[in-house]
């Protein structure tokens, strides 16, 4: 397991413990907010804590992908991150294909 898939399977663990995935709209809410968050990275002008910002970004959106995955029935596990880039594609076109576009913002029938 990569440090990444630690870290990130380790976020997933801090979550609060609950029944089940939350509601689709509210995973998809939480998801736009973290990536609000990852555009929103700093410019030139980076603070000396900016990886570790940087880092904490990108965990809570795989940590949000990973929970609107879930919400709609799609099979999802921080050990399969070990590309990030490579895992967040292939669950935005799963995730495409059950109606929830992610790359274009939009949720056509899960209210």
């Amino acid at each position: 397991m990569s440090m990444y898939t630690e870290i990130l399977h380790r976020a997933c663990e801090k979550r609060p413990g609950t029944a089940g995935p939350p509601p689709v709209s509210e995973a998809f809410k939480e998801l736009l907010d973290c990536r609000s968050r990852l555009a929103s990275a700093p410019s030139n002008r980076r603070p000396t804590n900016w990886a570790a910002g940087a880092l904490a970004n990108q965990v809570a959106y795989d940590v949000a992908l990973i929970e609107l995955a879930r919400s709609v029935g799609i099979a999802c596990d921080p050990a399969s991150f070990e590309l990030p880039e490579l895992r967040r594609n292939e669950v935005n076109r799963e995730l495409a294909a059950r109606g929830v576009h992610v790359a274009h913002p939009q949720l056509r029938g899960w209210g």
